[in-house]
């Protein structure tokens, strides 16, 4: 495929498929300090509900839930680690977060490409694999001691192996990721990883998120593995 720009030199985009609409929720709210916009639009007679997390080689890349209808809001909460994902067309209930839903009239011809052509994209992400589950941790939430939170964790499979990994750059002049992972043997039945930086090694995958002086880190799963990673061998 040939990599037309648009303005700015920007590039058709990458749009990642999540496992569901919960998927979405979770990465735009949860310990987000201002939920992620939602952008809505048609493409091949169905809905997508889609969030713009990263860039990479003028690429954006958006990760994208299905869905039957659209309102102007997707809302979020996690009480006693039950997680619910509802639309709302008002913010009206507190124990919610909110992440506003843009509708697009039409999905700009640039941006169809990337939803057309996606396995013509021929750039991957170097992927380095840490020891273990606490390494990722680490990688994960080292942006906590500047007050933001942890990075997402994206839950997909490659082959036989369950991948969870997260994107992070080693400087901020560098605009290209690196994706760090670990191979788990089963597939995490839980949306987050608890994680003690006091207590080193105390780690544990969970569903509630209430214990105070701990580490949070959501868990965001894919429908299939993702596209930009190339796994080292």
């Amino acid at each position: 495929m040939s990599s037309k720009r648009g303005i700015g030199g920007l590039k058709s985009p990458y749009f990642i498929e999540l496992f569901d609409l919960k998927d979405l929720a979770r990465l735009t709210c949860a310990f987000e300090k201002t939920p992620l916009p939602v952008f809505s639009f048609e493409f091949s007679k169905e809905t997508h509900l889609a969030t713009h997390v990263d860039t990479f080689i003028n690429r954006p890349i958006f990760y994208y839930a299905k869905t039957k209808e659209v309102k102007h809001f997707l809302c979020y909460k996690n009480s006693s680690g039950v997680e619910e994902a509802v639309l709302s067309n008002s913010p009206s209930t507190p124990i919610f977060m909110y992440a506003p839903i843009i509708s697009l009239k039409e999905l700009p011809k640039l941006f169809r490409k990337g939803l057309e052509h996606v396995e013509d994209f021929k750039d991957r992400i170097i992927s380095v694999q840490v020891k273990d589950i606490t390494s990722l941790a680490k990688i994960s939430s080292y942006n906590i001691l500047s007050g933001e939170p942890p990075l997402p964790l994206f839950l997909f499979k490659s082959g036989e192996e369950n991948i969870l990994g997260t994107f992070t750059r080693l400087d901020e002049s560098n605009e290209n990721s690196i994706f760090f992972y670990a191979a788990l043997e089963d597939m995490p039945a839980y949306n987050f990883i608890k994680y003690s930086a006091i207590k080193i090694g105390e780690l544990n995958f969970t569903n509630k998120v209430d214990e105070p002086s701990k580490v949070y880190i959501k868990i965001i799963k894919l429908v299939g593995r993702h596209p930009l990673v190339e796994l080292e061998k």
